[in-house]
């Protein structure tokens, strides 16, 4: 029998690193708690932006040391680093054209969640083909599906946003 290859993936849009973070440790921290492993690949290190985070958020002891033993400097993964990663789940922040050659390199690995993290230019430069590619948003509200944010319009071959009902 065939295993099957599960990949979920999310993206997250920033204008920054530090709303970068202040949006994804949330996240992290609860595949933490869930036993989870995190990896990160990173064209440009976060180690600062962690570091300020750490100092002035009022998260308790455990929850600091969980999230300063991530990797959060730059670290490029050769093709077989990545092709080793499984059950796990990888953050990938770079510029379009480097999460497209690691998301590439992950395609066959089993049972990851992938979430891209793409400066908000490079996402209005190829806004559809991101969300197309995408599985779910993760924002500062949390894990949203594509659709409840985003409408896509094959007439203007882009996106809109929806408007609060």
């Amino acid at each position: 029998m065939v295993e099957k290859s599960q990949i979920q993936k999310f993206c997250s849009l920033y204008v920054n690193e530090m709303h970068l973070i202040v949006m994804i440790i949330p996240y992290i921290e609860s595949e933490l708690e869930k036993g989870r492993k995190v990896v990160t690949v990173l064209e440009d290190s976060l180690e600062d932006e962690i570091q300020t985070f750490i100092k002035k958020v009022n998260l308790g002891k455990v929850k600091k040391n969980r999230i300063k033993k991530i990797n959060w400097n730059k670290n490029l993964l050769s093709t077989e680093q990545l092709g080793e990663i499984n059950n796990k789940t990888v953050l990938v922040k770079g510029s379009y054209e480097y999460i497209k050659k690691v998301n590439e390199k992950l395609a066959n690995n089993k049972n990851i969640k992938i979430i891209n993290c793409f400066y908000f230019e490079e996402f209005e430069q190829n806004s559809r083909i991101i969300l197309e590619a995408h599985d779910a948003i993760i924002n500062t509200t949390g894990i949203k599906n594509i659709p409840d944010i985003f409408k896509m319009s094959s007439k203007l071959k882009g996106i809109l946003t929806k408007q609060a009902q």
